[in-house]
């Protein structure tokens, strides 16, 4: 019975173990940016990550090779009076930037709404279209902009303002915009975007409507009008206010395989993270936190899902992460991202996922700055390591979000062996430290006592 009773606390103690990644963080924008910022990304077929961002009146453009060094950075547009987040999507033959922004302070300038331009040498340089590209009157030109590209080649574009929550589909201002927190009353904050392979589109915000608050999705159609009605993400009518900076975090998985949404719930404090697939009865606990935690989801090629969350209280921030299964139902080991040197603060998370790891940026709060710069950190997967103890031996099993990992090798005690099929390997030790580790995959410990 005592035997029984071990096993099984060491198969509890030692579920999982998280594993910190040795990669260093690399500042990819200027210092001293403002604390609400955010970057946009897209990742393009060659691997390489595009990042926009902007400082005082330039936009600017760095790319991340696919072995994740950080390259050089160019000009998008400078001299304006200023730029709100901007928002990249993968187009025919290029990459578009979408902002909101005024250029100058001529009344006569056309650029003073929701802005675009095509890169098609890779970022190197920009053609800036001429004119808005939406109709005016909704207040693009101070709101942050999120964008996605359908299969046909449409880019559809979100804002939010005190008007409204829009979409607006395609680049002729003649086309109208569509409101989609208008009929449920005021007001809505940060609108995300995506579409799937299908041509299904979906947007995420928060509402602060009395009568439709929390968090909202909403299925948008290839003319930028609501198709279907909005759903409410559970659990999160308690929100008096929305927890993103700028875009509501919203992917589609792989191959059809739905949306997701991910947000830190909770008042007054929002410290459990929560990942939704859109129009679940219920949403998936990833993790409880400090403080009020920022997220963001990310999804791979292979159909697997990336949540990324802040956790810890000032002064001793860091970032975590988690990779589901393919199918999107159970979520691995996490990994501890850490934080740059002094931060004192997580503003916010971004993240893009390649086939097989993850690229964390994040705009942490240094010194005694109120603002900050957003760094990159490529991660793997973890694993997670479970131990059971028999007659002198120890048998171990290692999974990747519940899928047996073959050919992980545990070591121990002095001892090692690499693990089946079934992602076991039987080892002879009583007590002692145990590793386990596999290419591709961010180790894992435990100790058995």
């Amino acid at each position: 019975m005592k035997r029984l009773i071990l096993a099984a606390a060491l198969a509890l103690v030692a579920a999982s173990a998280p594993a910190a990644a040795a990669a260093p963080w690399r500042q990819v924008t200027a210092s001293s940016g403002d604390s609400i910022d955010q970057v946009g990304l897209v990742r393009t077929g060659d691997g390489v990550l595009h990042v926009a961002w902007h400082k005082d009146g330039d936009l600017l453009h760095t790319a991340i090779d696919r072995r994740g060094k950080v390259g050089a950075t160019t000009p998008i547009q400078s001299g304006w009076t200023g730029h709100m987040d901007a928002a990249l999507t993968a187009v025919p033959g290029g990459i578009r930037v979408v902002w909101g922004a005024i250029r100058t302070t001529d009344p006569n300038d056309p650029n003073d709404d929701l802005n675009t331009a095509l890169s098609t040498t890779g970022g190197i340089s920009w053609q800036l279209t001429r004119g808005s590209i939406i109709p005016g009157g909704a207040q693009a030109y101070g709101s942050d902009a999120s964008a996605t590209t359908l299969p046909n080649g449409t880019v559809l574009q979100a804002w939010a303002g005190t008007l409204g929550t829009w979409v607006h589909s395609g680049l002729d201002p003649a086309t109208p915009n569509f409101d989609y927190q208008g009929p449920l009353g005021p007001y809505g904050y940060g609108p995300g975007l995506a579409s799937d392979a299908g041509g299904r589109a979906m947007m995420a915000w928060f509402s602060s409507s009395a009568a439709h608050r929390g968090v909202l999705a909403q299925g948008v159609n290839a003319n930028g009008s609501p198709a279907g009605a909005a759903m409410t993400m559970p659990g999160s009518r308690v929100m008096e206010g929305g927890g993103t900076v700028s875009r509501t975090p919203i992917v589609a998985r792989a191959g059809n395989g739905g949306f997701y949404v991910a947000y830190a719930l909770g008042y007054p404090t929002a410290n459990r993270v929560r990942v939704w697939r859109v129009g679940a009865s219920a949403t998936r606990l990833l993790a409880r936190t400090d403080a009020n935690s920022q997220v963001t989801l990310a999804a791979d090629p292979k159909g697997r899902i990336w949540a990324v969350w802040s956790d810890g209280t000032f002064g001793e921030t860091h970032v975590l992460a988690a990779r589901s299964n393919p199918e999107a139902t159970k979520f691995g080991a996490r990994v501890d991202a850490g934080a740059v040197r002094g931060a004192h603060s997580t503003y916010s998370v971004d993240a893009s996922a390649t086939s097989s790891a993850l690229d964390i940026l994040a705009l942490f709060g240094t010194g005694n700055s109120s603002g900050g710069a957003t760094y990159v950190k490529r991660i793997e997967p973890g694993l997670t390591i479970k131990a059971r103890k028999h007659d002198g031996r120890v048998t171990f099993t290692v999974t990747d979000a519940g899928d047996a990992v073959r050919g992980a090798t545990v070591r121990a005690a002095g001892r090692s062996g690499r693990t089946n099929g079934k992602g076991r390997v039987t080892l002879t030790l009583k007590r002692g430290k145990a590793r386990a580790s596999a290419q591709g995959y961010a180790p894992a410990r435990l100790r058995i006592r």
